[in-house]
C-alpha cells in the first residue's frame, strides 16, 4: 500500500491545492508523493508572508493506494487503434 498526499480546501470539499506558488484550486489538485516533499511545500509556504495567511484553510488528505489488478497495455487499447499501430 502507498500513501500519498493532498491539500483540500476545509471550506470546499470539492477543492483542492494545486501546489505552486499561487492559491489555485482545482477538482483534482497535486498529489505529493512523499511526506517530505509535502512538509518542504508547507515551508516555502509559512516562510511567504501573504502565503501563510492562506494555510488555515487547508486540510491534509491521506490516500492510500493499493494495487487491485494488473493488465496488459493492449487491453485498454481499442482494437481498431491497435490494428492501426501494428499494421504501420
Amino acid at each position: 500500500m502507498t500513501t500519498y498526499y493532498k491539500i483540500r480546501n476545509k471550506y470546499d470539499r470539492d477543492k483542492f491545492h494545486k501546489g505552486g506558488m499561487y492559491e489555485q484550486w482545482s477538482k483534482t489538485g497535486k498529489v505529493w508523493t512523499t511526506l517530505g516533499a509535502l512538509r518542504s511545500f508547507l515551508t516555502s509556504t509559512l516562510k511567504n508572508e501573504y502565503r501563510s495567511t492562506q494555510i488555515n484553510k487547508w486540510e491534509i488528505i491521506e490516500l492510500e493506494i493499493s494495487e487491485t489488478a494488473t493488465r496488459q497495455v493492449h487491453e485498454l487499447i481499442k482494437p481498431e487503434q491497435l490494428i492501426k499501430l501494428l499494421t504501420k
